[in-house]
C-alpha cells in the first residue's frame, strides 16, 4: 500500500505531462467532430430531399404535397415534411427519428411491402390513420408551430371555421387540428 501511495505522489514523467493535455485535446476534438456530425445528420434527415429519397416511387405523397397549400401558395411559405411529421422537443424528435427511421428503412429495403401498385388500396388508410392518431395525441403541436391559434382573427373567418377555432371549445372537446383538417397536405384515402 505504501508503494502505491508513493507512486501516486511522485513527480510525473514527461510522457504523462504531455499525454494528459494531448489526450484531453484529442478527446475534445473527437467530441466536437462527433457533435458536428450528429447535428449535420439531424439537419439533413429533416430535409424534404431526404424524405423524398424514399417516398418518390414508393407512393404518391410527394406529388400530392407538392400540389398542396403547404408547398405551393401565394405567400411562398413552404412547410417541410419535418415541420408536420417531426415534433420539435429534442427527445420526442429523437424518438420519432429513431423508431420511424428503423421501421421505414426495414420496410423499404427488406420487406418491400409498399409500392405504387398497392399503396392506395392496401396501405394509405392505415398509414394516414397512424399519422392522424399521432397528431391528435400531441394535440396537433406540429401544426401549431406555424398556425398560432391565439393569433387567429376569428371574426374574419367564416362562421363554421370561427366556431371551430374557438380555443375554449377546442379545450372542452379535446379537439386538435386534424379532427377537421385531414387531407390538407396529402390526399384523403379513397377508402375513407
Amino acid at each position: 500500500m505504501k508503494k502505491l501511495w508513493e507512486k501516486l505522489w511522485q513527480k510525473p514523467g514527461l510522457k504523462l505531462l504531455l499525454g494528459i493535455p494531448l489526450g484531453g485535446f484529442l478527446f475534445l476534438a473527437v467530441g466536437a467532430a462527433g457533435w458536428g456530425a450528429f447535428n449535420a445528420s439531424l439537419h439533413y434527415s429533416s430535409t424534404n430531399e431526404f424524405c423524398f429519397g424514399c417516398h418518390i416511387g414508393m407512393d404518391t405523397v410527394v406529388e400530392e404535397y407538392q400540389e398542396s397549400i403547404h408547398y405551393k401558395n401565394v405567400h411562398g411559405v413552404v412547410a417541410t415534411c419535418a415541420d408536420c411529421h417531426v415534433p420539435e422537443p429534442f427527445f420526442e424528435k429523437m424518438e420519432v427519428k429513431i423508431t420511424s427511421g428503423i421501421k421505414d428503412i426495414y420496410k423499404k429495403y427488406w420487406v418491400k411491402e409498399i409500392n405504387l401498385e398497392n399503396f392506395e388500396q392496401e396501405h394509405r388508410l392505415r398509414l394516414a390513420e397512424h399519422v392522424w392518431k399521432d397528431m391528435q395525441e400531441q394535440k396537433s403541436a406540429t401544426c401549431q408551430k406555424c398556425h398560432d391559434q391565439s393569433k387567429m382573427d376569428l371574426a374574419a373567418q367564416p362562421g363554421r371555421a370561427s366556431r371551430a377555432h374557438d380555443p375554449v371549445k377546442w379545450e372542452e372537446n379535446g379537439e386538435s387540428c386534424v379532427d377537421c383538417h385531414y387531407g390538407i397536405a396529402h390526399n384523403r384515402p379513397t377508402k375513407f
